[in-house]
């Protein structure tokens, strides 16, 4: 058994070292410069197709662009079905096969070994843990799980990884794949040609293949990688029997994104169905969206821990075109979209992301962001602000919030309208999503 797998994995690396590697779109993602003394492992966390694989092929083309032999870079999916059966007891065999195939880099500080889709071993902490105690190497590894990480980035990994999520491609990313680079000023063409991608981009999203494909097929991809998810990170890691349950639970989440989520509804409606399935199920069934990054969520604004609670947490996607895969109503669904790129973009930058609903008139805030240094950041995502109806509605929510908080602006991110308001000794800054998403100005 133990000859069997060494030569599975001297197959996997002599494989690596002879096929060319894609050229990776580049990526805002890299991992953290530290101190030669300092070791830390690059942890990769995020869905699948998010582009977690691509991000760390980019590391490894950098170093070859840097004078870097292939040879000095060792990378494993453990998702190849050749290593089903593979252990925590089989981790040594990969440095026993590495360093017989290249023994002049046994004392080498120059090698950057990366392990994809790591979480699926159990144990995989330990042998990492022990490569950072006792070897030279940089070390990536990659999952699909923010919980099944996590908690081992928390005990065995304590204070010794560099966690880093990563996300279908942001604005910036696709305008740079588009041919677009960004610069402090934009001529008046420029500008027009990033408002036509933004549209492009709120309606389809960043997931890196679906951004290539011909946009016809973009359901169906989209709609695979969400089955993918119930499939091989929920209903076999948890070892779940009802798939069919869970699949028409998500779909029925991704289409009714950017809203507060009801369990208890989701519940009733199941049951309505002929589904049967338990309340404390449908809570556990939604961590294990989240763990997979297929929904993201955000919990109601309070400093009591117990408002937060019987208050539902809104629910989002990971990638604004996750909404137009599902639609049943596509013309209609620019305020969702919009709004789950603004959080998306946020997300990106912040940790501490809520909603809000005013004390008097529980009026909604879309967006309360604390900052690193405990400031309070209000936000509206609203597609345009012509009509008088909306454009009350969203200013007089962010007015009453600001007051409840002491803040003297907040800001409304738009699709095309661009203003300055001020009401009640509060500046109301209305932007662009096209310009927002490129930084976040004032923030």
């Amino acid at each position: 058994m133990k000859d069997n797998m060494k030569q599975i994995l001297r197959s996997i690396l002599i494989e690596f070292r002879e096929r060319d590697l894609p050229k990776p779109i580049l990526r805002e993602i890299s991992p953290p410069e530290h101190h030669p003394d300092v070791r830390k492992v690059w942890v990769l966390m995020g869905m699948r197709r998010s582009g977690k694989t691509w991000s760390a092929y980019q590391q490894i083309q950098l170093r070859q662009n840097q004078g870097f032999a292939k040879e000095t870079n060792l990378y494993i999916n453990f998702e190849d079905d050749r290593l089903s059966g593979f252990e925590v007891n089989n981790f040594q065999l990969i440095l026993d096969v590495y360093f017989e195939m290249y023994p002049q880099y046994i004392n080498s500080s120059d090698l950057f070994f990366c392990f994809d889709e790591i979480h699926v071993v159990p144990g995989w902490e330990k042998f990492i843990r022990r490569l950072i105690d006792s070897e030279k190497m940089q070390i990536c590894v990659t999952g699909s799980s923010a919980e099944m990480l996590s908690k081992e980035l928390g005990t065995t990994l304590g204070g010794r990884a560099w966690p880093q999520e990563v996300f279908p491609f942001s604005f910036s990313e696709f305008l740079r794949l588009k041919g677009v680079e960004k610069t402090p000023a934009m001529s008046s063409k420029i500008q027009a040609q990033v408002r036509h991608l933004a549209s492009e981009y709120l309606l389809y999203g960043g997931f890196p293949e679906a951004v290539i494909e011909p946009k016809e097929l973009h359901a169906a991809l989209i709609q695979g990688y969400m089955d993918a998810v119930i499939l091989r990170d929920i209903v076999k890691r948890y070892e779940i029997s009802n798939a069919d349950i869970i699949q028409k639970y998500l779909v029925r989440i991704l289409r009714q994104l950017a809203a507060p989520l009801s369990v208890t509804k989701v519940y009733n409606t199941l049951k309505s169905m002929g589904l049967a399935i338990g309340k404390n199920s449908l809570f556990e069934y939604l961590r294990y969206f989240e763990d997979a990054y297929a929904v993201l969520s955000v919990p109601f604004f309070s400093l009591s821990e117990s408002v937060r609670q019987v208050n539902p947490r809104k629910a989002y996607a990971i990638d604004p075109g996750v909404i137009t895969a599902y639609s049943v109503k596509n013309d209609f669904e620019k305020a969702s979209r919009l709004e789950n790129a603004v959080f998306l973009h946020l997300r990106r930058t912040f940790s501490n992301i809520c909603y809000y609903k005013t004390e008097q008139d529980k009026k909604e805030v879309d967006f309360v962001v604390t900052s690193p240094t405990g400031d309070l950041i209000l936000l509206q995502a609203c597609v345009e602000m012509h009509e008088e109806e909306t454009r009350e509605r969203e200013l007089s929510a962010l007015i009453a919030a600001c007051n409840e908080f002491t803040l003297t602006e907040a800001f409304i991110i738009t699709e095309d309208h661009e203003e300055e308001i001020t009401l009640d000794k509060v500046v109301i800054h209305c932007i662009p999503f096209w310009k927002w998403a490129q930084d976040i100005p004032g923030l």
